[in-house]
């Protein structure tokens, strides 16, 4: 079925009507997609359904380049992706896909005035386009989660922060192949405009190319901090650890000489004249006593206490 193209905030499906100003626009399922082009169905997709969808790419053949989408959805990108295809030829742009999204995309682009649909790959180039319109934005905040984590972090309110900072790996991870991906797709259709000697799609697609490729070395950074926040709670963790081993060492140093004192007369030998002295316990707990006090002293001038 062919996609009208409107200049209002509303599509409609048709079957023969095409306008010359801009590019034809079709949205097959994957079935009829197979059914009328076998042939480069073979070669980008494994079976009849979008489950073996994993990457973005992008594949130059002889007449077309095809290739598939699987973008991750933004409320929770390590889940199950959003996959379709697309189909780029000379003269239209094929979208294969069995569920409203790209309708829904291509709704929302038309609210925009100043995009240019009138080739086949102007059109791909602003749907491509349109995918990565607010995610800086959307790595902004994701960089502002970050900062409120470490805030947390340093006020010591981390109860869930393992399970917070996993989350976020997994999200960043599945950002930053997504966005690396769409880099790799910009650069082959960048190279696709340029065997057709199309200047001016090959500079968009390099340009493509290039914000994606920004918006990867954002995800990255952003991994790397989420790291750093990782290694930090490790520390506190850590640091938490060794002040309970001091304090342990601390309590077992000071009656380890007691422990000593009490083995060694507890033996009861009869001629240890210890045990018939009057002030003999007396005595015994003064040493003691005397002890814990050089022992605290000791303590204090290593500063063992703070």
């Amino acid at each position: 079925m062919k996609y009208e193209w409107k200049n209002q905030d509303e599509y409609k499906i048709q079957s023969d009507q095409s306008s010359q100003e801009k590019c034809l626009i079709e949205i097959l399922t994957i079935e009829e997609f197979r059914q009328q082009y076998p042939d480069i169905f073979r070669r980008t997709f494994v079976s009849n359904s979008f489950n073996h969808i994993r990457f973005c790419k992008a594949d130059w053949l002889k007449k077309a380049v095809t290739g598939t989408f699987a973008i991750p959805p933004k409320e929770d990108p390590s889940q199950t992706k959003i996959c379709f295809g697309y189909c780029l030829m000379e003269d239209k742009i094929i979208f294969i896909d069995d569920s409203n999204y790209v309708k829904s995309i291509l709704d929302e682009m038309q609210s925009y005035q100043l995009v240019d649909i009138s080739s086949a790959s102007l059109c791909l180039f602003e749907f491509m386009e349109y995918l990565l319109k607010d995610d800086m934005i959307f790595l902004q905040k994701y960089e502002e989660r970050l900062t409120q984590l470490e805030e947390k972090l340093l006020k010591g309110e981390s109860d869930d922060f393992d399970f917070q900072i996993l989350s976020s790996r997994k999200d960043l991870s599945a950002l930053s192949a997504y966005y690396e991906q769409l880099s790799d797709m910009g650069e082959t259709l960048q190279q696709s405009a340029a065997e057709r000697r199309e200047e001016r799609d090959r500079l968009l697609f390099g340009l493509y190319a290039d914000k994606a490729g920004r918006l990867y070395s954002t995800v990255q950074m952003l991994k790397e901090y989420s790291m750093q926040l990782r290694e930090m709670h490790q520390a506190q963790v850590d640091m938490r650890q060794n002040e309970i081993m001091k304090f342990l060492t601390i309590v077992t140093t000071i009656f380890m000489p007691l422990s000593l004192i009490a083995g060694w007369y507890g033996m009861n030998f009869i001629n240890m004249p210890e045990l018939s002295f009057p002030y003999g316990y007396i005595i015994i707990c003064l040493i003691c006593l005397l002890i814990i006090v050089i022992e605290i002293w000791i303590f204090r001038i290593k500063k063992w206490f703070k």
